[in-house]
């Protein structure tokens, strides 16, 4: 399950930040009247200070932790985009999506997030409920809490192909090819619990 979690975070993280760094580039500075840069990780408008609550922070300075351990010598090289991108959560992205109590969400959502979907069908909410399922069996996973809900499971891996498939059906279609769990799942009893 963890494989096919890792998968669907880097997936999801990549379509809704290539449409981030478009939105970031639209923001204008009030104080200066300029832009705001296409990397949003390092140079952040407003809104999305507001909406990662310090997650960039705290990813920033994982990032920089790791880019010293990777040179081995206690000096590495500067944290770019990619570094900081890998340390966000899974959190984090099911944040950003939209929210009926977040007007701040919604805005993001309609002028960038949206286009991360082009193949959603759907109603946002459905996505978003989605997503925070996958997050929360990934903090299970992560945790290394049981997983004898079958039945949970299932669900799950429904709705990580639901999502793969909204950002791309060949995504999801090359997921699904190679992923373990409906296999394994397949020997096993159909496990509820409440």
């Amino acid at each position: 399950m963890y494989e096919l979690l890792h998968f669907f975070e880097v997936a999801l993280r990549n379509a809704m930040d290539a449409r981030l760094c478009e939105w970031n580039t639209r923001q204008t500075n009030r104080q200066t009247g300029d832009s705001y840069g296409r990397d949003w990780l390092m140079d952040p408008a407003p809104l999305l200070t507001r909406l990662t609550r310090g997650d960039i922070d705290t990813a920033t300075t994982r990032a920089a932790t790791a880019s010293k351990y990777r040179k081995g010598s206690g000096r590495g090289r500067p944290v770019q985009h990619g570094d900081v991108l890998a340390q966000l959560s899974l959190g984090t992205w099911w944040f950003l999506l939209p929210s009926r109590n977040d007007a701040g969400r919604q805005l993001l959502w309609k002028e960038a997030l949206e286009g991360s979907f082009p193949h959603l069908t759907r109603k946002p909410e459905y996505l978003v409920s989605a997503v925070e399922g996958v997050y929360r069996i990934r903090n299970r996973v992560a945790h290394l809490e049981p997983l004898l809900n079958t039945g949970d499971v299932r669900r799950q891996v429904t709705n990580v192909r639901e999502v793969l498939g909204e950002i791309d059906p060949a995504l999801e279609q090359w997921a699904m090819g190679w992923q373990r769990v409906t296999t394994m799942l397949s020997t096993r009893p159909n496990v509820e619990q409440p």
